[in-house]
């Protein structure tokens, strides 16, 4: 029989050289509404331009079409900008502007009726890529919209994290709306949210309990192999060190042959260590990924679920400080290597070729940790909310 349950509508704006987030975020408004959803008989639908508009023709501008498709009836709106700003509307600098004014003009005039997330996508383009007017346009709107609008707004750096975090916030900001507001609410009926159901198995929370603790331990074993291989390479080169030391002891001067061999031997050692930490990243990254996943979804069952145990969403968030601690003491200690290695003398074409390959690894790691350790930092605060 139909089910009565609470719908929110998500209206999503954004450039066109974003598409694949937008293609994404599919994906998350289904298993939102597998996870958070089923638990509180709530369902959320995605609006967006392509598949809540048609071709048609405008007096004015193309995107009066789009805003009389969408419509105002939405009740979370999220932005994302990267390099484009977009093409200027009747009404604003850019279509996307143009949503995002009429979402912060509702939002003056009822603070209770919507909530607006807004996303920037930090990552670095090219300079081929940069377009200098359209920088300063996006620089503007961020500096308005956080300075004067009073938007606390968001950095991701792919689309898998932008993902992470809209599994956390928009939980948090649908909650939010329906303490203030419960008039929303609408029939479904089954064969409505079967196409959704059918996305993704149906796991409850100690299916996902399991999941936390595999993907962690094999994410936690994979940056231990990493501090291994570390520790193998600071014995590794302090050895050399001393075997050069040794060599120039007394005021020796060994012969360039003696040197190159030396520095031949020590890039072997150094670009043996990039191999060795190479496919770890991957690793400990996939599984962080799964892991952070399967924690989101139990918060999301969690919240307001009185059969689920204080002591289970304690022990989550254990586990989640206890991965933030490692990832954060893992940073430091990987960026205090990164600079011993930038430190080594450039001697030879073979030593700077292996200062060169270990910097790559290093600093992709890096940034896979940072990464990590935002969205982990993300959904603890979350937990104690």
């Amino acid at each position: 029989m139909p089910s009565t349950i609470t719908k929110y509508k998500i209206f999503l704006a954004s450039p066109s050289d974003l598409q694949d987030e937008r293609a994404s975020i599919d994906e998350v408004i289904n298993e939102l509404n597998l996870t958070f959803g089923k638990q509180h008989d709530i369902h959320l639908e995605l609006l967006k331009w392509e598949t809540h508009s048609a071709p048609a023709i405008a007096i004015n501008h193309p995107q009066e079409i789009i805003t009389s498709d969408l419509g105002d009836d939405y009740d979370l709106f999220i932005g994302l900008i990267w390099k484009k700003f977009g093409t200027p509307t009747n009404n604003a600098e850019s279509g996307t502007e143009e949503e995002f004014l009429n979402a912060y003009n509702r939002f003056l005039e009822n603070p209770n009726s919507l909530q607006i997330l807004f996303y920037f996508n930090s990552k670095p383009v090219s300079i081929s890529e940069i377009n200098p007017e359209q920088l300063l346009k996006i620089q503007n709107f961020k500096s308005d919209i956080g300075t004067n609008k009073k938007v606390l707004h968001w950095d991701y750096q792919d689309t898998q994290q932008l993902n992470k975090f809209l599994r956390i916030h928009i939980p948090q900001r649908i909650l939010d709306l329906r303490k203030t507001e419960q008039n929303k609410v609408a029939i479904i009926e089954p064969n409505e949210v079967l196409e959704v159901e059918i996305l993704s198995e149906d796991f409850g929370l100690i299916d996902y309990q399991e999941m936390i603790e595999d993907n962690f331990r094999e994410s936690t074993e994979s940056l231990s192999r990493i501090s291994d291989a570390t520790e193998w390479i600071g014995e590794q080169l302090n050895k050399k060190t001393a075997e050069l030391n040794g060599m120039t002891a007394n005021g020796n001067q060994p012969g360039r042959k003696t040197l190159r061999n030396y520095f031949i031997r020590t890039a072997k050692v150094m670009d043996n260590y990039a191999s060795r930490i190479e496919p770890e990243i991957p690793i400990f990254y996939e599984h962080f990924e799964k892991g952070i996943d399967a924690m989101s979804n139990v918060i999301n069952i969690s919240r307001n679920d009185l059969n689920v145990e204080q002591e289970e969403i304690e022990e989550t968030q254990e586990s989640l400080t206890s991965l933030i601690n490692g990832i954060s003491f893992s940073i430091e200690s990987m960026n205090d290597f990164l600079q011993s290695i930038k430190d080594l003398p450039r001697m030879s074409k073979e030593l700077n070729k292996a200062k060169s390959n270990v910097g790559i690894k290093l600093n992709d790691l890096l940034d896979n940790l940072r990464i990590s350790l935002s969205i982990a930092n993300e959904l603890e605060k979350s937990i104690s909310e």
